[in-house]
């Protein structure tokens, strides 16, 4: 019976095996027949079949319980075989609802998918905005870097100059002490001019 369940209703094999087992319960109904007409006559009888009262009754009882099997048998065939009655309405108001439930689910299924995708582009679209930003921010630190190596320069050319500077005055007022009251104006003309083409040459 266990191989006749796991068949469907349409298979070809699940018919045949009905029949045989159908075929199979008549026989044993008719050997059942059989031993009821044997044991009653037996109980006519009893000493001489060498049988007991109590033994007669074990063997009703044997038939009995064995035309009950083979009945069940029967009845389970006819259920199996009858078709299926048609579902209620509240049965398929509990489809309706489970189907409605199902495509609810997987409609907030991918709704949620989407919700994540959208998030991982928008995270991969922040690491690409972080990224530029340091690469800007280093380039930032190393243009100030240099910009502050100029500076230092700058720093040490103009301390340079002003100690020309410084120099060259001082040779100027030696000049002028030494010099004339005629040549002082001269002097400070040769000396102005020097000290413009020293100039000059110390911001090249």
């Amino acid at each position: 019976m266990t191989r006749y369940h796991g068949l469907q209703a349409g298979n070809p094999e699940r018919k045949i095996l009905t029949q045989q087992v159908e075929a199979g319960c008549e026989s044993v109904r008719w050997q059942l027949s059989e031993l009821t007409g044997a044991v009653e006559r037996a109980a006519e009888n009893p000493a001489k079949f060498n049988l007991t009262n109590e033994e007669l009754s074990g063997r009703r009882r044997w038939i009995d319980n064995t035309r009950r099997q083979v009945d069940g048998v029967l009845d389970a065939l006819k259920s199996a075989a009858a078709a299926p009655p048609p579902p209620s309405r509240q049965d398929a108001q509990k489809d309706r609802v489970a189907a409605a439930n199902a495509k609810f689910v997987e409609s907030e299924a991918m709704k949620q998918a989407m919700i994540v995708r959208q998030q991982d582009e928008q995270l991969d679209d922040i690491e690409a905005a972080v990224a530029r930003i340091g690469r800007l921010g280093k380039a930032m630190g190393e243009e100030l870097e240099g910009q502050q190596r100029l500076l230092g320069e700058l720093d040490e050319d103009m301390d340079t100059t002003n100690s020309r500077l410084r120099a060259t005055q001082k040779r100027m007022n030696e000049v002028i002490r030494a010099a004339g009251k005629n040549s002082q104006l001269c002097v400070i003309i040769f000396l102005s001019v020097v000290l413009v083409i020293l100039s000059v040459i110390a911001f090249m």
